[in-house]
Parts: C-alpha cells; sequence; structure tokens
C-alpha cells in the first residue's frame, strides 16, 4: 500500500509542475495580450462615437423614406392648391387645342389672330405651370374634363361663321369660369409659388376674355 501511494504521488509532481507553469504564463503581460474583459488601446473609449455612427437610441429612417416629407412636396399643399393645379392644367391645354383647330377652321382673319395668341400666351404659361406641380410633386392630367371635350366635339362639326361665333362664346365663358379659379388661388391659396403663378396669370386672363368678346362683336 506504501508502495502504491508512493507511485501516484510520484506522478502526480509533474502534473503539478506543469499547471503552475500554465498558471505563470497567464499573467497580465506574459503574451502581450490584457486580462479578460480590458479592451486594447486602439479601440474607442466608453460612449465614444465614431464618425457616421447614430446616438444610442436613435433610430434610422425607413429606407426610402429620407427626405419624403420635403417642404413643397404635394403634402405640403392644400387642397385649394392642388384644385388649381388640376383645373389650370386642364383649362390651358384645352385653349391650346382649341385654338389649334380654331388656326385650320375659321376663314377670319381676326380669329385667327386671336386663336395664335392663345397659343402664344398659353403654351408657355402651361409650361411653366407643370414645372411648378412637377417641383410640389404633382403630376395633374391634361386631358380635357367633360365640358371641355363637348366643346371640342361641337366645334369640329361647324364650320364657316358658325364656327367662329360658337369659338369666340366658348371662350369667353372658359376664361371666365378659368378667371374665377385663378383668382381664388390668389386669394385662398396656400402656396407662395402658385399663388404669385395665378396672380401673374390673371392679367393675361383678362385680356383673352376682352379680346374674344371684341371678335364675338365682329370687331376685332
Amino acid at each position: 500500500m506504501n508502495k502504491y501511494l508512493a507511485c501516484t504521488a510520484a506522478l502526480m509532481m509533474p502534473l503539478a509542475l506543469c499547471a503552475q507553469a500554465m498558471a505563470q504564463t497567464a499573467q497580465p503581460g506574459a503574451t502581450g495580450m490584457a486580462p479578460a474583459g480590458s479592451m486594447a488601446h486602439s479601440t474607442m473609449a466608453p460612449g465614444a462615437m465614431s464618425t457616421g455612427t447614430m446616438a444610442p437610441g436613435t433610430m434610422a429612417p425607413p429606407a426610402g423614406m429620407a427626405g419624403a416629407m420635403t417642404p413643397g412636396s404635394t403634402a405640403a399643399l392644400s387642397a385649394t392648391d392642388k384644385k388649381f393645379v388640376m383645373k389650370a392644367a386642364q383649362g390651358g391645354t384645352a385653349e391650346v387645342s382649341m385654338a389649334q383647330l380654331a388656326q385650320q377652321k375659321t376663314q377670319t382673319d381676326s380669329v385667327k389672330q386671336y386663336a395664335q395668341s392663345m397659343i402664344d400666351d398659353h403654351t408657355p404659361n402651361n409650361a411653366q405651370l407643370m414645372k411648378l406641380a412637377s417641383a410640389k410633386g404633382l403630376m395633374p392630367s391634361t386631358a380635357p374634363d367633360a365640358m371641355q371635350q363637348k366643346m371640342m366635339t361641337r366645334l369640329q362639326g361647324l364650320d364657316g361663321k358658325k364656327f367662329d361665333t360658337a369659338y369666340l362664346k366658348g371662350q369667353i365663358r372658359s376664361h371666365e369660369a378659368m378667371l374665377k379659379t385663378f383668382q381664388d388661388e390668389s386669394k385662398n391659396g396656400t402656396d407662395p409659388d402658385l399663388k404669385s403663378f395665378a396672380d401673374a396669370t390673371i392679367p393675361t386672363i383678362q385680356k383673352h376674355i376682352t379680346m374674344a368678346s371684341t371678335g364675338k362683336t365682329g370687331t376685332m
């Protein structure tokens, strides 16, 4: 029994020495490694932020949402502004279309001149409106409304003096309605760019009403 214990002790001695050597190599600085839980000098100080990272507790906006609600977007426009853009786009486009039809059908020089004035005035005005609408996030339809389409269809079936009379009467009615639309935007609109556009266009609409009225009496 004593011999057995002596042999066991002899075997355990190298293992104890080996364990002691491993413990010494694990001391801080022995291998150049920091103690467990510590950080190397190249890491950031506690609470520091790298450039471009967000502060704790903040959230990145969902993809595609950044800048979606910018000033001048359609969400910033009132119902009056949106209605104005729609009606002005439809009306301005219809005026050009009917003026082009008048250029083809009328035999009266004064009516031809009036129609050319409609094309010259409304074409750049329409382009300016569409540019403004795009900047506001709107894409208004330029298709004629029911009344405008009805007028166009009627004019296509007329010729000579009947065409001239119907065209000019229609111009008075359409421009008077458009004048109310522009005056409403000028008074009740909220977007400064659209209000400025309306104010600048009102005198031209009034001029067109006078021109059409004069032509209707045969003195254009």
